[in-house]
């Protein structure tokens, strides 16, 4: 199958060599998939990371996503934030338009880091597609392809029946910024733009992740 978990032996020198410990056998193949599920994927796994996309760069690469459009920001990324010093990525959309990550949008976030090499974040998208499904209105999904090439990126999430709004970050700015190395990471972010907790741990389900909404950011889904 096309997206995360087959392509998870392609991309760049961190999934390869997963790749290369997943084909063990007995014993040792059981540990191996242990281990990535419990440390999660090296952020170096996309491969060469490039500087920010700008606003003028080409989007062409996002014209067959079925992302949904970004929310739109309804103030500056809040002083403290660590999400301060991230420049404007583009929106995963035929438009890319630019968007400031971490900007108050006018309710609660949740912005989820991923990519398609990345064999624990397959876990984790429908779990996040079902929270933005279920929340409506009162909090906004926001994915972060880090590390990643935008077409792969988008066949993963096609695969796995992702729709909520995405941003592009090949250079990884927004792991960086949260001091964390590896995926899948979650951070969840209040209406008025801060930063109230970052997640980074085994995927989380339904509940695991319901009830880190609703104690961070004061949102109950069902």
């Amino acid at each position: 199958m096309r997206g995360l978990a087959g392509r998870a032996g392609r991309r760049g020198a961190g999934p390869g060599r997963r790749s290369a410990g997943l084909r063990a056998v007995g014993p040792v193949r059981v540990l191996v998939v242990v281990v990535l599920l419990l440390a999660g994927c090296s952020s170096g796994g996309g491969g060469k990371a490039e500087e920010s996309p700008t606003p003028g760069w080409n989007p062409s690469a996002f014209a067959d996503s079925k992302f949904a459009a970004c929310p739109a920001a309804t103030g500056p990324v809040p002083g403290g934030s660590p999400l301060r010093s991230v420049k404007p990525l583009l929106c995963m959309v035929k438009t890319g338009d630019p968007v400031t990550v971490g900007a108050p949008i006018g309710r609660p976030m949740v912005l989820n880091l991923w990519a398609s090499w990345c064999l624990p974040c397959k876990d984790e998208m429908p779990v996040m597609e079902h929270l933005s499904t279920a929340a409506g209105a009162r909090l906004a999904v926001v994915g972060v392809n880090t590390g990643d090439d935008a077409p792969n990126a988008i066949l993963a999430a096609d695969d796995v029946g992702v729709t909520f709004p995405n941003v592009y970050d090949r250079a990884q700015d927004v792991l960086h910024a949260l001091k964390l190395n590896s995926l899948p990471a979650t951070a969840f972010i209040s209406a008025d733009g801060e930063v109230v907790h970052v997640y980074r741990g085994t995927p989380l389900t339904d509940k695991t992740l319901s009830a880190l909404v609703e104690q961070h950011l004061g949102v109950r889904v069902a």
